[in-house]
């Protein structure tokens, strides 16, 4: 007659063991085993009442073993950040020249037409030459695929930029050029030269979260970015300052709050829609232009007294909070980076 082993559930666990090592929980091995027909019969043979409490010594018994993480891909050379930046640039000085030059009615129509053609023109090449809601889990998990919510385990549809969020963001940017041409033409050069540098800082932070694929967990990923964009942001607001005091010296507050405001706005909006987010993006861009001409007109400017470049920055203050918002917590994850 055959003795019973010693430790059957020892053998049970040998015939188990990548099951017990990748589980997340005990509930994940009680259902593996309920689904291979061990049922509370069967869980009398290994000394325990039922599957659930012979789950729960299994994976109490067996070290945690994370799936393999998914790598990042390679991070962008060094060489494709001067071509984004000048990208980001062309989108904004090409609308500005018809406001510019002729001014009025004619030249804001023509900024918002250039201004959505650029966006779209420019929008072709993104990620694959350096230009360009993800969040994590809880820290001390995998970085791993499964991990990620499902906008950012598939994201590239998402950063594809959707049809109408390209031409309607351009659109949106045309005319803040226009309205901030027309009240402060240096504020306005300053903002549209800012776009360089807006687009190089965003593509370092793409750069930058590429090359953090070696974090071993989520936790060390997200602590790792968790101020970049903020730094990006800092950095976008000194380049403006200096570009301001070079180019528009003499703008009033008004004028600088505009400046400083429509220019940070092609990081954000870049940060956003690698995030996965071009709706939003778009949204802030156009919600800002759409509040910034309805202030523009004569009654309600009249009513409250504020100057253009002030009505400006009241429309697109609102807009690139809520955008900054909307960016950073994706931005600390590894989707915002595929």
């Amino acid at each position: 007659m055959t003795s019973a082993p010693a430790d059957p559930v020892r053998e049970l666990l040998d015939s188990n063991r990548t099951l017990c090592e990748q589980a997340v929980d005990p509930l994940e091995i009680a259902a593996a085993l309920e689904d291979s027909g061990l049922a509370t019969d069967g869980a009398d043979r290994y000394r325990h009442a039922d599957v659930f409490g012979l789950a729960e010594e299994l994976y109490a018994r067996v070290p945690r073993r994370p799936p393999t993480r998914e790598p990042l891909p390679p991070s962008a050379p060094l060489r494709t950040l001067p071509l984004t930046a000048l990208r980001t640039a062309t989108a904004h000085l090409l609308p500005l020249l018809p406001a510019a030059t002729l001014g009025g009615l004619p030249g804001g129509t023509l900024a918002v037409l250039l201004g959505a053609g650029a966006a779209v023109l420019t929008g072709r090449r993104r990620d694959g030459d350096g230009d360009g809601d993800g969040d994590g889990g809880e820290d001390g998990e995998a970085v791993t695929a499964d991990d990620r919510e499902p906008e950012q385990r598939a994201p590239a549809p998402a950063r594809c930029t959707v049809p109408w969020t390209a031409p309607a963001q351009g659109a949106g940017t045309g005319l803040l050029l226009a309205l901030l041409a027309a009240a402060a033409p240096g504020a306005a050069l300053a903002t549209a030269l800012g776009a360089a540098t807006a687009g190089w800082a965003a593509a370092w932070l793409r750069r930058f979260g590429q090359r953090q694929g070696g974090a071993a967990t989520l936790g060390e990923y997200r602590s790792r970015l968790r101020f970049a964009l903020p730094l990006a942001v800092l950095a976008q607001l000194a380049a403006l300052a200096g570009t301001g005091w070079a180019v528009a010296g003499d703008t009033p507050a008004t004028g600088w709050a505009a400046l400083l405001l429509l220019g940070t706005l092609p990081l954000l909006t870049t940060a956003a829609r690698d995030a996965g987010r071009p709706t939003a993006a778009a949204a802030a861009v156009l919600t800002a232009a759409t509040g910034a001409a309805l202030l523009a007109l004569p009654g309600p400017a009249h009513w409250l007294g504020a100057s253009p470049t002030g009505g400006l920055s009241a429309a697109a203050l609102g807009p690139a909070l809520l955008l900054a918002g909307t960016a950073w917590p994706p931005s600390t994850g590894p989707g915002a980076y595929r």
